[in-house]
């Protein structure tokens, strides 16, 4: 009796260690089988990050043609940039010389002519480095027949402050011209925000008063 006990102990034992050893068996299985699985993906996913590695490389050697003329172009602007700031003050400075003369010669009266513009600058302490420009004063010389149309002209002037001021009479005498009478005089007058030199700052903006001297500067 003690060996038949023996033995169906033996044979159960031996049975629970094929269990155990068939359960390991999937196990590793199933591990083995997750490992290819993983494997896989992770091999799919870096050959599809190669390729767009490589792509993106492609286009970047096709576009590098593009990104240096890109540089080339950036090089210049910087390059031209001050020519470009310097030629556009000094033809924004040239249009406002150009307004005030439009307002000047709309300011003469008929029979009054021009002899002679000259300027001069008001604050001679003003630097290029140093604050904005000197403020321009402008002589306007010239003739009349009488001494009203000289005070016409000075009220047509005054007539504009938003770009002159200051409109004094420097001085009036008797001329000839020829065989004829005249009056000689000259005005001295200050133009708002327009430098009597170019000194390659762009000027602040100059708005004038009459509906004429804005339908110049359209034109312009």
């Amino acid at each position: 009796m003690p060996n038949i006990n023996l033995i169906a102990q033996k044979r159960e034992e031996k049975a629970r260690l094929e269990r155990t050893i068939r359960r390991l068996f999937f196990l590793m299985s199933g591990l083995f089988m997750a490992a290819i699985i993983l494997f896989t993906v992770l091999s799919a996913q870096w050959f599809r990050i190669k390729a767009d590695v490589n792509e993106m490389n492609e286009e970047l050697v096709k576009l590098q043609p593009k990104v240096d003329k890109i540089k080339f172009i950036e090089a210049r602007t910087r390059e031209l940039k001050p020519k470009i700031q310097l030629y556009s003050s000094a033809r924004e400075h040239t249009l406002k010389w150009y307004n005030y003369l439009q307002i000047v010669a709309h300011c003469l009266p008929q029979q009054a002519w021009l002899t002679r513009v000259s300027t001069q600058q008001v604050a001679t302490s003003a630097t290029a480095d140093s604050g904005p420009p000197p403020s321009a004063k402008v002589s306007i010389s010239g003739v009349t027949m009488n001494q009203q149309l000289v005070g016409e002209t000075m009220l047509r002037l005054n007539s504009y402050g938003a770009a002159i001021e200051s409109v004094e009479l420097s001085y009036t005498r008797p001329g000839t011209q020829g065989a004829t009478p005249v009056i000689e005089f000259e005005v001295a007058t200050g133009l708002k925000d327009v430098p009597a030199y170019f000194d390659g700052r762009p000027p602040r903006p100059v708005n004038t008063a009459q509906g004429e001297t804005n339908e110049t500067q359209k034109k312009t």
